[in-house]
């Protein structure tokens, strides 16, 4: 392999990652519904997930996601390992993570899927 084509290489990588790390929902702190509460949002509560990549948290569960798929003709989606600590210990899980059409986030996780809307305390 010449040097040109390792350099060549190394740049789609970089880019690539870029590109995905961009393409990720923005850190936050979220209520699932489709609204934040009107008597308030106060983080940590039942219903409620933080998210600053690559730590995802919902409510007593948090994982360090890595290794993101991009899911087919869903821009903002991916798939992620996910390694995963709550009040049972140390887990691994998989969790398809990606926007919600209204500002917030959608989580896939063991089976059940929830919407989280954008939400500031």
């Amino acid at each position: 392999m010449t040097v040109l084509t390792r350099a060549a290489a190394m740049v789609a990588a970089i880019a690539l990652a870029v590109s995905t790390a961009h393409a990720f929902p923005q850190d936050g702190l979220f209520y699932q519904g489709l609204s934040c509460p009107a008597e308030g949002f106060e983080p940590g509560t039942e219903r409620t997930a933080s998210l600053s990549f690559p730590t995802l948290c919902l409510v007593e569960m948090c994982c360090d996601l890595a290794n993101p798929i991009n899911i087919r003709a869903m821009d903002e989606t991916f798939l992620y390992d996910g390694a995963c600590t709550d009040t049972g210990g140390d887990f691994e899980a998989r969790l398809l993570v990606g926007e919600a059409s209204i500002d917030g986030v959608i989580v896939v996780f063991n089976n059940i899927a929830h919407t989280y809307a954008r939400c500031e305390p």
